[in-house]
């Protein structure tokens, strides 16, 4: 009896005694379980200065081995979005907002809590509902490195299940929208049900069987919309200056893993094509991160400032990377979401080339 007293204390010292860094580096290490598990919970979103509120579901899974998919390459997977449950918590007369965007920053990101971080410390504690009883957690403030411009992050708080060590609440602020002009709003996600040892849901396993690029055909032989955006220096360009020669539009963002992957290839067609192929990238970030990073990696690659996605709205682009070829009379010759296969692009730009 004796020997287990012993044993409980020794391992509640050593729980007690996990520093703030320790305990993030083991929730971390949560998320990368090999074992499957799956995550279940919902968050909820606060506009400033809104009466309204809007809460969703979160659900975290991974399958017992890693899941290799086009939008997954590395476990664990999410999934977010509807139904939306809007509720009026306050007074005051504005408006319900007509959409809320889910940021991936908010609702992924779970298996790099621990990395990029400046500082950690502990704020105080709570109980949560885990799996049907009430567990004791710690809360831990996370400061973590500027971005790539020099913007510091607000800090994220995690509540932590002392002895599981699992993340059970992240509260953090954070944009409601795109744009980096959009309200801020505070964003909590609470998981209330956790499971190891299982197998993948559906919805994850049939991620592996999506196409990695999609062919926006409703778009091939459509005029491309004209537009006017300025280029890393602050040079206007604008597209209809261009007719008469092929253009590649590519779009993408220093954020974007696969858009990265992608870009030599981008950049080796733009070399072997130079006589007769205009390519621009066309980005979602600031021009100043946009050009530290291609410095940083020795990449030069004309890039055009699509930050109120203007663009990007006018050609509908889903998701990044995204490739878009427009002949020399204006007209869309091929049109991918995802990266695109090079037979695929010197297939259109050859029947670009005999449209002239």
């Amino acid at each position: 009896m004796r020997a287990l007293w012993l044993l409980i204390v020794a391992t509640a010292i050593r729980v007690s005694a996990q520093t703030p860094e320790e305990l993030l580096k083991l929730a971390q290490e949560s998320f990368t379980n090999p074992s499957g598990f799956e995550f279940d919970g919902s968050g909820v979103l606060q506009p400033d200065g809104s009466s309204w509120q809007v809460k969703f579901p979160v659900v975290i899974a991974a399958a017992p081995a890693p899941l290799e998919t086009p939008y997954a390459p590395v476990h664990p997977a999410g999934r977010t979005g509807g139904p939306l449950q809007w509720a009026k918590t306050g007074e005051g007369n504005d408006e319900k907002p007509n959409h809320v965007g889910i940021p991936f920053a908010v609702a992924g990101n779970w298996e790099i809590i621990a990395a990029n971080v400046t500082s950690v410390k502990e704020v105080g504690t709570e109980r949560l509902p885990l799996n049907g009883e009430m567990t004791d957690c710690r809360v831990l403030e996370v400061h973590y490195t500027p971005l790539h411009d020099g913007t510091e992050r607000p800090p994220v708080k995690y509540s932590i299940c002392s002895d599981k060590h699992l993340v059970l609440k992240k509260t953090m602020v954070y944009s409601t929208g795109r744009l980096p002009t959009d309200p801020s709003g505070l964003w909590t996600i609470a998981f209330d049900t956790v499971h190891f040892h299982r197998p993948a849901p559906q919805w994850l396993l049939d991620m592996k069987n999506l196409p990695e690029t999609t062919t926006r055909t409703e778009w091939l032989g459509r005029e491309a919309p004209g537009f006017r955006l300025s280029d890393l220096s602050g040079q206007k360009v604008e597209l209809s200056a261009l007719r008469g020669k092929t253009v590649l539009l590519d779009f993408w963002s220093t954020a974007c893993g696969p858009c990265i992957r992608e870009l030599p290839n981008i950049q080796k067609v733009a070399e072997e094509h130079k006589d007769d192929l205009i390519v621009w990238g066309i980005s979602f970030d600031q021009p100043d991160r946009d050009k530290k990073w291609l410095a940083q990696h020795q990449q030069q690659f004309p890039t055009l400032s699509d930050t109120e996605y203007e663009v990007s709205d006018l050609y509908k682009v889903h998701g990044i990377p995204a490739s878009v070829l427009i002949d020399a009379s204006g007209k869309v010759r091929g049109y991918w979401e995802g990266p695109v296969p090079m037979a695929d692009l010197d297939a259109a730009l050859k029947r670009a080339s005999v449209g002239k």
